[in-house]
């Protein structure tokens, strides 16, 4: 447990979530790209960053605001709404990939965490402001 308490610290926890989720949608890209464009990911670096870098920081800021002040609504909300819509996008994403003539069809994933993933912190993270309010306010109450 001692072990456990020295590598657990804020930073690092959050650092932690937010390359896992970045990670994950790395993958996700490659693998989608692998079927649309042969051997990579498609054009527009920018995006592609936009989307790897967001999914970081959702993962990390949330994380971070879990850990340093002891909330867990926010990483549950950022991480769960993260893979509850990759899980139900999934196949359709796969399925939009592997036909040549599907065209594109943004899924639920594409949304959130393409050009929205801000707005799922930003949800987050008024989430766990208000978890952190009520139990500053049941606590000083006792």
């Amino acid at each position: 447990m001692n072990r456990l308490r020295q590598w657990y610290f804020p930073l690092g926890f959050a650092i932690t979530i937010g390359l896992i989720l970045a990670a994950i949608t790395l993958f996700v890209q490659i693998y989608i790209a692998r079927f649309e464009y042969g051997d990579g990911l498609a054009p527009g670096i920018i995006m592609q960053f936009w989307i790897v870098a967001g999914s970081f920081l959702l993962g990390a800021i949330s994380a971070f605001t879990s850990a340093r002040y002891h909330v867990i609504s926010s990483v549950l909300i950022a991480v769960g709404i993260y893979g509850w819509t990759l899980l139900i996008s999934w196949s359709a994403m796969v399925d939009s990939a592997q036909s040549p003539g599907a065209g594109l069809t943004p899924t639920l994933f594409d949304l959130i965490i393409g050009p929205f993933w801000f707005l799922l912190l930003i949800i987050g993270l008024i989430v766990g402001g208000i978890e952190y309010g009520i139990r500053h306010l049941l606590n000083s109450q006792l």
